[in-house]
């Protein structure tokens, strides 16, 4: 049998994201560091279409393995959620969704929505808005993704 815990909330980009789960009256933080690179990224004013519509940092066969090793950290640390609320600025959020779908995992995904980046603090209180009516203490942990 299954054994699925609280309620969680999940912002994230190609940088890092930030976990905020509530279970047992507690919040939980945790962050994932992606260590995918922006190298020698030019900042102009015009804008360019890349072929799949990712940055071009995220082209290269290193970046794109390091992303699916990110993005699998991410469904490994949540995949005992019940509910799950995505949050982030661009295209991850819904490369995320995709993903759990994938792995039998979508119907626990209860909402997604655009949202810049925020403190850690914060974040764990737009999750607690979302799913709760009071405040929980708090626990945080850093996690970080290293290439071998």
């Amino acid at each position: 049998m299954e054994r699925k815990v609280g309620l969680w909330g999940l912002w994230l980009d190609y940088r890092k994201a930030v976990i905020v789960s509530i279970a047992n009256k507690k919040v939980y933080i945790r962050e994932i560091i992606s260590n995918i690179k922006k190298k020698n990224v030019r900042i102009t004013s015009d804008a360019v279409d890349l072929p799949d519509g990712k940055p071009e940092y995220l082209q290269n066969p290193k970046s794109k393995i390091l992303l699916d090793q990110y993005y699998n950290l991410i469904i490994s640390l949540i995949s005992d959620a019940e509910s799950i609320w995505i949050f982030g600025p661009h295209e991850e959020k819904m490369e995320l969704e995709d993903r759990l779908r994938s792995e039998g995992f979508g119907a626990r995904v209860v909402g997604i929505e655009t949202m810049a980046e925020m403190t850690k603090r914060q974040f764990a209180l737009k999750v607690q808005q979302r799913f709760l009516r009071k405040p929980v203490t708090n626990s945080n942990s850093t996690y970080f993704l290293h290439n071998h």
